[in-house]
C-alpha cells in the first residue's frame, strides 16, 4: 500500500483540522492519564531516583560548572538543561523538603529511601512536588513530539483523517505513554529527533525549487548537535543520514557529511571532561566493548516494532534488489542467538564499582511470562531475534521500494538506516541493554507502520501495540 492510499482529504485547511484533532488526541491522552491512574502521586519510577538528581540540584542550589556540567547521569546536559528551566519558572520552592510521612509509592520505591539518593553522599531526587512538576514538562514534550511527526507525515504526503491515525500510532510505540507522564530522557530527545528530521526532509526538498543545500544541513547540524549533547545513542541518525544523501545526491551529499562530521566533533570537550560516554560515576554500566551479546537481545526487541514488516514482505514479495535482507535478518538472528545467547539473569543490587551486564525490558518480561526462566524463554528469545532482524531487512527493502527522490522515500530510508545503525551500534558497547534504547530511533516509525503496512496488517499491530501499552502502563502508572 502506498501513502496514496492514505491521503484523505487533499484540502490543506481540512489535513489542518485533522492535525489539530490529533494534538488534541495527545493531550486527552496526557491528561487522562494523568488524572486516571496516581502518577501525579507517586514517588519515584524507572529511572526517576536517578535521572532528578542532577536536574534538582540545579533548581536547589543554581547554574553553575559543578551542578550544571559535572553532575553524574547518564544523560547529558541538552536532557538535563530544558527540565531545570522548566522547574525553575514553575517550581515555587525550590528547598521543598520530604515530609517524614511521606510514601514511595512507585514500583520498587515504596521504602522511604525511594527519597534519598541512590548514591550515598550524591545529590537527593526531587521531592514530591517538585517531581510532579517535572513531569508535567514531559507530558509537554510528549505531545510537541506527536504534533511534530504529524508535520513530518503531512511533508511527507500524508493527508487528512490519517493524521489522526499517526497521533495513536505514535502514542502506542513502546513506552511513549508512560515516557510523557515521569522523568525520563526518551521524551524529550525524541521531540528533538523529530524536529531534526524535519529539517532533513525540508533541507533535502522535493524538487529543485524546495532545496535548501545549505540551510539544510546547518540546521541539521546544530540539532543533531544538541541531541548528542542529550544522548550519545543519536550518532545512529548521522550514518543514516548521509547515506540516504549519498543515495539521492552523490557527490553532492557532501553539505550532510560534513554537518554530520562537526556535529559529532561537539560532543567531543564533553566527552573529554567526563572520561568516557558517560558521567565517571556510570562508566561500568555504560561503556565501550566489544560484545555480540546486546545485537542479539536488541534484534529480539526489535520483534515488537518491526517483525509485522517481514510479514508484510512476504505477502508481498518480489523479485529486488534488495530482497535478500530480510531472509539474511532471519539467518543473522538464529546465528546470534546460537553463539551469543544474553544472560537474562538480574543481579539483586546494583554495585556501580563493578561492570554490569543486564538485560531488561519489554521482551524481556514477555519472554520470562511465557516461559519462565528455562531453557524454553532462550528458545523465544532466539525467535523473537530471527523475526526483529529479519523484521529490519523487510523494513530496509520496503523503504527503498519507495524512490529516493521523494521525500517519503527519503524518511523511509532514513528511519530504516537509523535502527540498522543503532542496533549495530550495540555491538561496540557494554553494560545495560534496555528495549527502551529503540524508541529513540523510531522517530518515523508511525508513518511507516501507516504507508507500509496493508490496512488489516496495520490494524493487527496496533491491537499488539495496545496490549503492550496496556502492560506498561500498568506496571508503572497504575
Amino acid at each position: 500500500m502506498s501513502a496514496t492510499n492514505w491521503r484523505g482529504s487533499r484540502s490543506d485547511a481540512d489535513s489542518a483540522l485533522w492535525w489539530l484533532v490529533g494534538v488534541g488526541v495527545l493531550i486527552a491522552l496526557m491528561v487522562g492519564l494523568r488524572m486516571s491512574t496516581r502518577i501525579a502521586d507517586r514517588g519515584p519510577v524507572f529511572d526517576e531516583r536517578w535521572i532528578t538528581r542532577p536536574i534538582a540540584e540545579i533548581i536547589r542550589k543554581g547554574w553553575s560548572v559543578p551542578t550544571a556540567i559535572d553532575f553524574q547521569e547518564t544523560k547529558g546536559p541538552a536532557m538535563i538543561w530544558p527540565y531545570a528551566l522548566w522547574g525553575q519558572l514553575f517550581i515555587s520552592n525550590s528547598q521543598e523538603v520530604v515530609p517524614e510521612d511521606v510514601s514511595g509509592g512507585g514500583r520498587g520505591s515504596g521504602r522511604p529511601e525511594a527519597w534519598t539518593s541512590p548514591i550515598p553522599g550524591g545529590p537527593a531526587p526531587a521531592p514530591p512536588k517538585m517531581l510532579a512538576t517535572l513531569r508535567m514538562f514531559s507530558m509537554v514534550c510528549f505531545v510537541l513530539g506527536g504534533a511534530l511527526v504529524m508535520l513530518l507525515a503531512g511533508m511527507c504526503g500524508v493527508r487528512g483523517p490519517p493524521l489522526c491515525l499517526i497521533a495513536v500510532l505514535y502514542a502506542l510505540l513502546p513506552y511513549q505513554l508512560v515516557f510523557g507522564q515521569i522523568v525520563m530522557g526518551e521524551v524529550s530527545f525524541f521531540m528533538l529527533a523529530a524536529l531534526m528530521l524535519l529539517v532533513v526532509v525540508w533541507g533535502m526538498g522535493d524538487g529543485r525549487r524546495s532545496v535548501h543545500p545549505i540551510a539544510g544541513p546547518v540546521f541539521y547540524a546544530i540539532l543533531l548537535a544538541v541531541l548528542l549533547h542529550s544522548r550519545i545513542h543519536a550518532i545512529a541518525f548521522a550514518p543514516a543520514v548521509c547515506f540516504v544523501a549519498w543515495q539521492r545526491l552523490d557527490l553532492r551529499s557532501w553539505p550532510w557529511w560534513l554537518a554530520s562530521a562537526l556535529a559529532g566533533l561537539s560532543r567531543l570537550p564533553l566527552w573529554a571532561r567526563w572520561g568516557g560516554p558517560v558521567s565517571s560515576d556510570f562508566q561500568t554500566v555504560h561503556g565501550l566493548g566489544i560484545r555480540l551479546e546486546s545485537l542479539t537481545y536488541l534484534g529480539a526487541a526489535m520483534a515488537v516494532p518491526l517483525g509485522v514488516f517481514l510479514i508484510a514482505w512476504l505477502i508481498r514479495w518480489r523479485r529486488e534488489p534488495l530482497g535478500w535482507l530480510p531472509p539474511a535478518g532471519v539467518i543473522v538472528g538464529l546465528l546470534l542467538s546460537l553463539v551469543a545467547m544474553p544472560d537474562m539473569s538480574v543481579p539483586d543490587a546494583l554495585d556501580l564499582s563493578l561492570v554490569h551486564d543486564r538485560f531488561q525490558g519489554l521482551i524481556a518480561s514477555l519472554t520470562q511470562l511465557v516461559a519462565g526462566t528455562g531453557t524454553m524463554r532462550m528458545v523465544l528469545i532466539a525467535l523473537a531475534c530471527m523475526l526483529g532482524l529479519g523484521g529490519l531487512g523487510a523494513l530496509l527493502t520496503l523503504a527503498h521500494r519507495w524512490r529516493v527522490t521523494s521525500l517519503m522515500g527519503v524518511m523511509l530510508r532514513i528511519q530504516a538506516f537509523t535502527l540498522g545503525a543503532g542496533w549495530l551500534l550495540y555491538a561496540l558497547t557494554r553494560g545495560f541493554v534496555f528495549d527502551r534504547y529503540l524508541l529513540v530511533w523510531a522517530v518515523a516509525l508511525p508513518i511507516s507502520w501507516l504507508v507500509l503496512l496493508p490496512r488489516w496488517l496495520l490494524a493487527v499491530q496496533t491491537v499488539g501495540l495496545l496490549a503492550t501499552a496496556a502492560m506498561v502502563i500498568r506496571t508503572w502508572l497504575l
